[in-house]
């Protein structure tokens, strides 16, 4: 399998789970029945291990918080295949800072089973001294699917580097990117991004 359809697989695996568990919830469904839904995306085990059931009687805010969450940006601006047989993909995402948490590489595992390819395991792994050390390609990219603007970025310019006075170190040298008119900042160490106001979304 290509690299664009395992980013393909790992976004519609996610956004189904956020849907289909919404509308569960709506319908005061049992967690059994939601599961039966969830294994053909992915396995007993994924399911088991990442606490599934706990969540879904915390109801969807937790899991949005705490359970996984693939973005098209970080997928398609790097994913490394790491393993690949003809029934198991293992590959290395990346996942930005934001205000809850550092950034770090993802592990994530895609079993076939059925003739389906289920996600079938993720696991974190620290970002090695110096961070993602993002290309200006890579960061591009992630502003063109950047997730959290207020409509999809069709004109993506890199300006230049900017340094930041409240961050120190390596971490106050940010890209500069002129998206539609709008100022927007990215780290090139851990992928954390601000406004032209320096405002993080």
């Amino acid at each position: 399998m290509s690299k664009e359809w395992v980013v393909n697989r790992l976004v519609e695996i996610s956004r189904y789970y956020f849907s289909r568990q919404e509308e569960a919830l709506n319908q005061n469904l049992p967690f059994e029945e939601f599961r039966e839904d969830l294994q053909r995306y992915m396995t007993n085990r994924f399911i088991d291990q990442e606490q599934l059931e706990q969540y879904y009687d915390g109801g969807i805010g937790m899991t949005r918080l705490f359970l996984f969450h693939y973005e098209p940006g970080t997928l398609r601006a790097r994913t490394t295949i790491l393993e690949q047989t003809k029934d198991r993909i293992v590959v290395k995402t990346m996942w930005f800072a934001n205000e809850l948490n550092s950034g770090y590489y993802e592990i994530s595992t895609l079993q076939k089973s059925g003739g389906n390819w289920l996600l079938d395991e993720k696991r974190r792994e620290e970002t090695p001294k110096g961070g993602f050390q993002l290309t200006i390609q890579e960061a591009e990219t992630y502003l063109k699917n950047y997730p959290y603007a207020e409509k999809p970025i069709q004109s993506v310019k890199f300006v230049g580097n900017q340094t930041l006075e409240d961050a120190h170190g390596e971490f106050a040298v940010f890209y500069q990117f002129d998206c539609d008119g709008e100022k927007y900042y990215i780290s090139p160490i851990d992928g954390y991004v601000l406004s032209a106001d320096l405002e993080h979304y």
